[in-house]
């Protein structure tokens, strides 16, 4: 029996992991299937992922496109009143190229690489009279050189991970007796996901530190050669988990004099409408949620 197989049809608990419970049932199942039938499944899912991976950096350079379009829409009372166009937009984003065929985990790879490359793009130009970043172009070009999973994991990183990544290969060279040279590490996507775990930029943001500006990194320039996306995928984002994010952060979230924060309440109106929903949600009673 197939085992990266039976784990796709394993029931999940309540913490996304394998409840193995039903593991008597899956083997029930499997051996009632023709051999031919499982082996279709394993082609299946063989060529899916070979045709995303042919097909992420298009996806990647589409996505950059969508965003380009729905950051210049205008927020006016009439058109695009609270912003809700374009959000509604980079929703339809997400859940098209899951039609199209891409895989939700991929797909929240995709989307958050190029919302990365749009702010990277944003920064080239960003308070300069004439001329571009240099500083910022060397990071663009070390990020246009990774894999699409490597560049979502940068994403995620402060201006220090960033930084770290960047010199990764040249910081851990030694010296090679059968080359006689002095070779470092690869940038592999295992290091990247320990580096964004070290540096991760939301928990700066959250605890009211430097947000990841691209601005101060000392960099050694390290241009790699192109890869594809790589098979590991990211744990897919439910609407049970950004819920249980939204609680921990709102815990964390000092609001007994937030009245008097004009920067707090400048964020916060950012998605007023989404926040008034979400408090109207809390405070329905669990007894009606449970019938509805």
């Amino acid at each position: 029996m197939n085992s990266d197989l039976v784990q796709t049809f394993t029931p999940k608990n309540d913490l996304g992991e394998s409840d193995y419970r039903y593991e008597s049932d899956l083997i029930n199942i499997f051996e009632s299937v023709r051999p031919e039938v499982i082996k279709g499944l394993e082609e299946f899912k063989l060529k899916t992922t070979e045709l995303e991976k042919q097909y992420g950096s298009l996806a990647l350079e589409f996505a950059v496109n969508w965003f380009n379009y729905t950051d210049k829409l205008k927020q006016d009372e009439t058109y695009n009143k609270f912003n809700f166009r374009a959000k509604r937009l980079k929703k339809q984003l997400i859940e098209g190229l899951k039609e199209r065929g891409f895989k939700p985990s991929n797909v929240s790879k995709i989307v958050g690489a190029a919302s990365f490359h749009k702010r990277l793009q944003d920064a080239l130009y960003k308070g300069r009279a004439e001329g571009i970043n240099q500083r910022i172009k060397k990071i663009y070009e070390f990020v246009l050189n990774q894999s699409i999973s490597s560049q979502y994991l940068l994403a995620g990183m402060t201006d220090i991970g960033i930084a770290s990544a960047m010199n990764y290969e040249n910081e851990t060279k030694q010296w090679d007796p059968k080359t006689d040279t002095y070779i470092g590490k690869p940038l592999t996507v295992r290091v990247l996901e320990e580096l964004k775990q070290k540096y991760p930029i939301n928990e700066e943001e959250s605890r009211g530190r430097k947000k990841n500006l691209l601005s101060t990194l000392d960099i050694v320039p390290d241009i790699q050669d192109p890869i594809t996306i790589e098979s590991t995928e990211i744990k897919e984002v439910t609407q049970e988990s950004i819920a249980r994010d939204i609680v921990s952060l709102a815990k964390q979230l000092n609001t007994s004099d937030g009245w008097k924060d004009q920067s707090l309440i400048k964020i916060l109106k950012e998605a007023e409408g989404e926040l008034m929903s979400i408090s109207h949600i809390a405070t329905l009673p669990i007894k009606e949620l449970a019938t509805n």
